[in-house]
């Protein structure tokens, strides 16, 4: 969703009045998003890691098998 000039109106409506809670808001959303992206990279990070790893013992295995015929 894209904000338009009303919904930006709004904001500076409320940041005048509300600006503290507002700010909180933000913040805690932020702090939120950081912790969970950082998450799933770490587990995206060790999938990817894990496939290398078997697909490299894969080719050397393949590659022992033929030495040895």
């Amino acid at each position: 969703m894209k904000m338009t000039k009303e919904h930006i109106d709004t904001i500076n409506e409320l940041l005048a009045e509300h600006g503290e809670a507002l700010t909180a808001f933000y913040d805690e959303g932020i702090r939120y998003g950081m912790k969970w992206g950082v998450v799933f990279t770490a587990i995206g990070v060790g999938i990817g890691a894990s496939i290398n790893y078997v697909s490299y013992k894969i080719k050397n295995a393949k590659s022992d098998k033929e030495i040895e015929s």
